[in-house]
């Protein structure tokens, strides 16, 4: 599974990686206002509390940095792109032949 997913493009692994983020903040919201609201959890509420933030704050932050990623290739796309087009081969007219034809 790993393998199929690393041989994919950026834009699908990161796809992927949002999804999984999702599924993350998901169990983590679940944690958070449902387990953590019960009467009697089972092993108490500060736990639950602790480990619903944890889940939804490292999920928002595999989200940033999903996207981080995704705009930096894009940028490093575009300044390759730049660099190559601002290396053009210039020919210079020979001087000489022009002043001699006059």
């Amino acid at each position: 599974m790993i393998k199929y997913i690393m041989s994919k493009k950026d834009n699908e692994k990161a796809f992927w990686g949002i999804l999984l983020s999702a599924i993350v903040f998901g169990i983590g919201y679940y944690f958070l206002n449902y387990i953590a609201t019960m009467e009697e959890p089972p092993m108490g509420h500060t736990i639950h509390i602790l480990i619903g933030t944890t889940l939804m704050a490292v999920s928002g932050l595999g989200v940033v940095l999903i996207i981080k990623y995704l705009y930096d290739q894009k940028r490093k796309r575009i300044r390759k792109e730049h660099k190559r087009r601002k290396h053009k081969i210039v020919f210079l007219k020979n001087q000489k032949k022009e002043n001699s034809t006059k």
